[in-house]
């Protein structure tokens, strides 16, 4: 039988392309970067997803594709994405490999899993955002989910945890304007999340009161108000 690497770097194409179909669901992206842009670029990364998986197994070395997970995580949230994001690109492929026979329990799956790890900080103000997300959600939930519509839960979750992202990744590479920025554009897509009537301004307070006892550092990039964020989304 062939080595894992070779039966997965044959079946590149496929997997690259099924690991990326659901992400561009998400409004985020037309909206973002143009549908033709987030596209062309993120059809180009599922297959450098692939290929540095097919490098792991090939070496046995699952560190070649964390290291590579860290690395572009660094990239991309320099270009307005954010951790969750990447994290979702590696479940698609995970998804893709297990339609294709590799499940959880291969060696293949088992790598990307380990890429996604990889993606969790190990220390400082963004490490103890990200261990305490689940009751951090809970919190912030529980205040804001009372207008919206009955089902909406899943979304809203979906979305503090986006924006804990966001916020983990600033705090890791010590950059508040990365965190400004992402807010200044976002308030302007937030009608897009269908969120109507909670406001973002509305559920970063919560963030922020869910954060009362969380690191000091992220209490402060909450407290931030982006440069032009009354004058450009009042």
């Amino acid at each position: 039988m062939p080595h894992v690497s070779l039966q997965v770097e044959a079946r590149t194409a496929f997997l690259a392309s099924n690991s990326v179909q659901a992400l561009y669901e998400d409004p985020f992206w037309a909206a973002r970067y143009g549908i033709q842009r987030a596209r062309r670029f993120g059809d180009e990364d599922a297959v450098f997803h692939v290929r540095y998986l097919v490098q792991a197994l090939d070496a046995a070395r699952p560190a070649i594709i964390e290291d590579y997970a860290r690395w572009l995580r660094t990239l991309l949230v320099t270009r307005g994405m954010c951790s969750l994001h990447l994290d979702q690109h590696f479940d698609g492929l995970a998804h893709a490999l297990q339609a294709e026979g590799f499940g959880p329990d291969s060696l293949p799956h088992t790598y990307v899993h380990s890429a996604r790890q990889a993606l969790r900080y190990k220390d400082g103000p963004a490490h103890a955002v990200e261990s305490d997300a689940a009751a951090i959600i809970s919190v912030v939930v529980r205040r804001t989910e009372g207008p919206l519509p009955s089902g909406s839960r899943p979304r809203l979750e979906q979305e503090v945890r986006l924006q804990l992202s966001y916020l983990s990744d600033a705090l890791a590479l010590g950059r508040a304007d990365l965190w400004n920025a992402h807010l200044q554009w976002y308030a302007g897509f937030w009608p897009q999340r269908g969120m109507s009537p909670l406001t973002l301004p509305h559920l970063l307070d919560a963030l922020e009161a869910a954060l009362a006892d969380g690191p000091p550092e992220a209490r402060t990039l909450l407290a931030r108000t982006p440069d032009s964020w009354e004058e450009t989304h009042s």
